[in-house]
């Protein structure tokens, strides 16, 4: 295993460019327009290249649900692709229930304007949106280096492990920590989801 075999990896997983909100279009869309531009736009996220990332029954689905905005007249707003390329991502870690209770902050009838320094007033999703993609800007740096690290100590331990299983376990070791991260990291927002967003659950240890 070579620290310099990461980069490919995480080149391959990770977009090279953000949907910026400069890039969606301001102007009513129907179905076909979305999925597309999501389609083209998110292709580099795929695993396999005849996977779906957001099909017209998905987006019908979220709407029934009441996490998706309905549509005007059949046509879908810049917000509304907003709402769909965060829940392309929420949507591979979250079930159906908490996706609802986390993104029903974005469809309350209030707050539905921010201030801001820059532009005045714009819409909360608009200002939700950028923000979330300015704290994931640096995922690939971080990425690269806790895996730099990790194959540091995983090397130590097992350079006594000769050949292609040695590199295999190697691998394996690598895997396993990640899955450990993402479990670990998918609980805990579901913990904030049950603690902030969840009528259901007492919301212990919130301050009043």
């Amino acid at each position: 295993m070579q620290k310099e075999e990461l980069y490919p990896l995480i080149d391959e997983i990770l977009p090279h460019q953000p949907v910026l909100l400069t890039d969606i279009p301001d102007i009513d869309l129907y179905v076909d327009q979305v999925t597309g531009f999501i389609e083209k736009k998110l292709a580099q996220q795929k695993r396999h290249t005849r996977d779906k990332l957001l099909t017209k029954t998905m987006i019908n689905n979220y709407a029934k649900a009441g996490i998706l905005i309905p549509p005007r007249q059949k046509k879908y707003s810049r917000q509304h692709i907003e709402t769909l390329l965060m829940l392309y991502n929420a949507k591979q870690v979250l079930s159906i229930n908490d996706i609802s209770l986390l993104f029903s902050i974005l469809s309350k009838p209030g707050d539905k304007h921010s201030e801001t320094e820059e532009n005045g007033t714009q819409p909360l999703i608009d200002l939700v949106y950028s923000l979330v993609q300015e704290i994931n800007d640096d995922q690939a740096e971080q990425l690269q280096e806790v895996c730099e690290e990790k194959i540091g100590l995983i090397q130590e331990k097992t350079k006594n492990v000769e050949g292609e299983t040695g590199e295999l376990i190697e691998w394996f070791l690598l895997a396993m920590y990640l899955v450990s991260q993402a479990a670990i990291q998918k609980r805990m927002a579901e913990a904030i989801i049950d603690r902030y967003f969840s009528k259901d659950v007492p919301h212990k240890g919130r301050t009043p």
